[in-house]
C-alpha cells in the first residue's frame, strides 16, 4: 500500500511540474499587446511659400496605451519611401487638444510624392507607428490663393519728391506672394501708374493660415504739390498681379 500511495505522489508532483512549466511557456509566448492607434487623415492641407517649397498640414487621432509605455514624443514622420522611421530632421510635431493632432511638415520640395505617419516614441526608445498616407508637392495654388491688402489712411511721410506709405498684409492663404509693393498714379483710375516693390521681401513665414504684418513703401520720384492715388500690390510666382482688395488712399506732395 506504501508503495502505491508513493507512486500516486509522484504522478501528481510531475503533473503539477508540467502544469507550472506549460504555464510559464504560455505566458512567455503571450507578450504584452500595446493598444495604441494613430490614424493619420488621408486628406491633407498643403501651403506655398515665398521660395517655392511647400508645407503640407497634416491631421489625424491618437489612444495612447499608458498601460504599455511612457509615452515621450509624438508627431508625424515623413519621407519619400515607404514605412519611414523617426530619424533626423523628418518628423513634426503635432498641436490640438485630446486625441486630435495637427501637424506642419514644412519646407518641403516641390513635385515631390511623401510617405507619412504618425508615431509615438516611448522612454526606452521604442516607437509606435500608425497608418501611412501619401502627399504630393505637385500642387497648383492659381484658382484657391488668397491675399487681403490695405493701405493705411495716414501717410509714414510726405516729402517734395516721395511719400512713404504703410501696406498690410491681413491674410494669405494657399500661396505666399513673391512680390509685395505699393502702386500710384495722379490718377484715381490708376491709369499711367508706377509700382514700387518692397525691398528685401522674403514672404511672410507661417503655416499657412493668417498672418498680420506692416511694411513700409516709399514712391518716388513724385512731383511736388501734387496729389497721388495709392494702392497695394502684390505678385505670385506664375507673374500674376492683384491688389487684394479694394484699399486706396490718397495723399499729397509738399
Amino acid at each position: 500500500m506504501k508503495i502505491k500511495n508513493l507512486f500516486k505522489t509522484v504522478i501528481c508532483l510531475l503533473t503539477l511540474s508540467l502544469t507550472f512549466s506549460c504555464s510559464s511557456d504560455d505566458d512567455s509566448m503571450n507578450p504584452p499587446t500595446d493598444n495604441s492607434s494613430f490614424t493619420t487623415n488621408s486628406n491633407t492641407d498643403f501651403f506655398i511659400n515665398f521660395d517655392g517649397t511647400v508645407n503640407l498640414i497634416v491631421s489625424g487621432t491618437f489612444q495612447e496605451d499608458s498601460g504599455f509605455g511612457t509615452v515621450t514624443d509624438r508627431g508625424f514622420v515623413y519621407g519619400t519611401s515607404s514605412n519611414p522611421e523617426v530619424g533626423a530632421n523628418n518628423t513634426s510635431g503635432i498641436s490640438g487638444s485630446n486625441s486630435d493632432a495637427t501637424g506642419y511638415i514644412e519646407n518641403l520640395t516641390s513635385g515631390q510624392t511623401y510617405f507619412i505617419r504618425g508615431y509615438f516614441e516611448y522612454s526606452d526608445g521604442t516607437h509606435f507607428y500608425g497608418n501611412e498616407i501619401q502627399a504630393s508637392t505637385d500642387v497648383d495654388a492659381s484658382t484657391s490663393r488668397n491675399v487681403t491688402l490695405d493701405i493705411e489712411s495716414d501717410a509714414f511721410l510726405i516729402q517734395t519728391d516721395f511719400i512713404t506709405v504703410t501696406l498690410n498684409i491681413n491674410n494669405v492663404v494657399k500661396e505666399m506672394p513673391i512680390e509685395f509693393g505699393v502702386e500710384y498714379s495722379v490718377n484715381s483710375d490708376f491709369t499711367s501708374s508706377s509700382i514700387n516693390a518692397i525691398e528685401n521681401f522674403d514672404g511672410i513665414h507661417n503655416e499657412g493660415t493668417i498672418v498680420i504684418t506692416s511694411y513700409s513703401a516709399v514712391a518716388e520720384p513724385l512731383m511736388s504739390g501734387t496729389q497721388y492715388y495709392f494702392r497695394p500690390y502684390v505678385k505670385y510666382a506664375d507673374n500674376t498681379v492683384t491688389n487684394g482688395g479694394t484699399s486706396i488712399a490718397n495723399f499729397a506732395t509738399n
